[in-house]
């Protein structure tokens, strides 16, 4: 079979536990399996947090043959009714997990059968008669569940609560320091017992209690939800629940491949399992925790060294000057991971253009490129650790480039989005390495490429803008030859040549005759039209290197060097001759004309070119003059 899983987060133990189950009856029954996931505790609207949905975007759900749906993951209403339409539309067996859905076979634990009996023993065997609750999400379905289970029991033996006993977390250990900062201001007793939603809540609960200088389980008692690997080595041993997660995962596949023996809307509920610790006052023997201890000295290695190798790694990574370098940084990480394959592929864009206005929205704006287009890009194939061949371009509905060894009987294969709040680059493939997601290093490595990818596309559209500055710096705006500013700059090496060779410098100096009446008979963008044109014969009179300007609005200087009066009158003639081209073509309502001098000298000093220009414009108005005087007499 190929099986689809889709799952919002494996950032905890419980998840991590399930999926564990998964790949081992994926491995057992040879299918493959395809996880769709998020990095981190996705619980947010935000602009992130739609960046990580978009993993959910990518599989067309029509090509496997069953999905398992871990829906109690999701908090995005929107994101999750999209899957289930998809999933309902195409008829594709479907197995949801910890959250009831009448259209498909359901998996889960007794979420409120165990907080009743576990809220029931800490009253009955201990004596509790204030109670606390440290959930998590309040619109969370598991948390939900949970909360009912506890206040179930809470009515049932008449112990009195007010709504301020309840605190809202989001499942982490932080979660757990904030809610006994919340009871212990209260300005009341602290309670006999606190309820946590889940065991990283409730060590973070006897963490901050212990700050109070309360002990668990003597002054407060305690308990949680998961049966975590922490809850098994924290002192005191936490008081939870085994919600069999790993036998969900099995159980999971197992359904599949016998769809047609169950029915939608069918529940299979795993029976309740508490594990009674020390942090509710039972098991107070020493336990012995060798293997547990071994291997938490064995994690603490492992993730000192993880986080050197991310430190290095982020580091490289925005240290890259070029997509190219960084690219390069991003392989060498990931061939360090050893995977069994790895592959990044990114969405093909066409490159974008815009106008100086546009650079700082681009900058900022995260609010397109939101989709995966349909062809993309296999930037990097690792196998067994090493370079495999890529491929420019392979459709998207396929997931795996042409080249990759993707789809292998017995695999597991997670699918990781690769974006920065939610622009789209891409996406991360690792197949047989689920290691190398539980501890982090893969999804880390997905994070970093996403940061680096905007870092680059910022530094890029950076070196654009400033591009275009310098552009708008020299370049006039609406001809596209130099202004001032840049006339002066790019002159620079000519009037030292001049000067050190006793070359002659010539200048000549146009004024458009008649502007003003065009504009003020056709308006100005015909106006501007017209000094458009003169601009682009200017341009296209040069032959030895000469240097044009907008010294004005309707004036225009030609600098050559090497220049004599032959040369000069050469030039005026080819601009002449050119403007009366245009005036025959008819191509516009006015008539090209203007009065052009020139003035050719050898130069001392670098600091008399403004000098040489009054003298070429001096030029300039003798001619104008005369073409005036020429004018009135034919009027007489």
């Amino acid at each position: 079979m190929r099986i689809a899983v889709i799952i919002c987060s494996l950032i905890f133990d419980s998840q991590k536990a399930f999926m564990k189950g998964v790949e081992r009856k994926i491995r057992d029954s040879k299918d493959v399996c395809c996880v769709f996931c998020c990095h981190g505790n996705v619980a947010a609207d935000n602009p992130h947090t739609a960046g990580e949905h978009m993993i959910f975007q990518l599989p067309d759900l029509s090509d496997f043959d069953g999905v398992i749906f871990v829906k109690n993951t999701f908090y995005n209403k929107i994101a999750e009714e999209r899957l289930v339409r998809q999933i309902v539309s195409h008829n594709i067996p479907c197995v949801c997990i910890d959250r009831m859905d009448d259209r498909f076979v359901n998996i889960s634990s007794d979420e409120e059968g165990s907080l009743y009996e576990l809220t029931t023993h800490m009253i009955k065997e201990h004596g509790c008669r204030k109670i606390y609750l440290a959930m998590g999400h309040s619109t969370a379905n598991d948390s939900i569940l949970r909360e009912a289970g506890a206040m179930r029991a809470i009515r049932e033996n008449g112990l009195e609560f007010h709504d301020h006993y309840k605190y809202y977390g989001n499942y982490e250990y932080r979660s757990g320091i904030e809610a006994v900062k919340y009871f212990s201001g209260l300005d009341e007793e602290m309670a006999d017992c606190i309820i946590c939603g889940n065991d990283q809540m409730a060590v973070g609960v006897c963490a901050q209690l212990k700050k109070l200088g309360l002990k668990v389980p003597r002054d407060v008692k305690v308990t949680g939800v998961d049966y975590d690997f922490v809850s098994r080595v924290w002192t005191p041993s936490l008081t939870t629940v085994k919600r069999q997660q790993y036998h969900k995962g099995l159980k999971a596949v197992e359904i599949l491949h016998n769809y047609e023996d169950h029915k939608p809307g069918e529940l299979l509920q795993l029976p309740v399992l508490i594990s009674y610790g020390q942090s509710c006052g039972c098991n107070n023997k020493e336990e012995s925790h060798i293997e547990v201890d071994e291997a938490l000295a064995v994690d603490r290695y492992e993730q000192t060294e993880l986080n050197q190798r991310i430190k290095a790694m982020s580091a490289d990574f925005l240290s890259a000057g070029s997509y190219e370098d960084l690219i390069e940084n991003m392989r060498r990480y990931a061939y360090q991971m050893n995977p069994t394959e790895l592959y990044l592929c990114l969405n093909i864009r066409p490159e974008t253009k815009f106008s100086y206005s546009d650079f700082s929205q681009k900058l900022l704006s995260s609010d397109e490129d939101t989709d995966y287009t349909a062809g993309v890009n296999n930037v990097i194939s690792c196998i067994d650790g090493k370079a495999a061949p890529t491929c420019d371009s392979f459709a998207r509905k396929d997931l795996f480039p042409p080249t990759a060894r993707g789809g292998r009987a017995g695999v597991t294969y997670y699918f990781f989005p690769i974006h920065y709040l939610n622009r789209n680059f891409g996406y991360a493939i690792i197949g047989e390495s689920g290691d190398l997601v539980r501890n982090d290093f893969f999804p880390d490595w997905t994070t970093q490429c996403s940061n680096a990818f905007e870092n680059i596309r910022k530094t890029h559209l950076m070196d654009e803008m400033i591009k275009t500055l310098d552009k708008m710096w020299i370049y006039d705006t609406l001809t596209g030859i130099y202004n001032r500013a840049g006339f002066f700059k790019l002159s620079e090496s000519m009037v030292t040549e001049s000067v050190e060779k006793g070359i002659p410098v010539c200048i000549i100096f146009l004024d458009v005759d008649g502007l003003k009446s065009v504009n003020d008979t056709y308006g100005h963008d015909e106006g501007d039209k017209l000094i458009k044109e003169v601009a682009g014969i200017m341009k296209n009179v040069k032959k030895h290197g000469e240097i044009v300007m907008r010294y004005g609005g309707d004036e225009f200087v030609l600098m050559g060097i090497g220049y004599d009066d032959k040369m000069a009158d050469e030039c005026i003639n080819s601009i002449e001759n050119a403007m009366v081209e245009v005036n025959e073509s008819g191509a516009h309502p006015f008539s090209l004309e203007a009065s052009i001098g020139y003035f050719i000298t050898t130069l001392d000093d670098k600091e008399k070119l403004n000098s040489i220009i009054e003298e070429a414009d001096r030029e300039m108005y003798k001619k104008k003059y005369v073409k005036k005087a020429l004018k009135r007499t034919v009027k007489q």
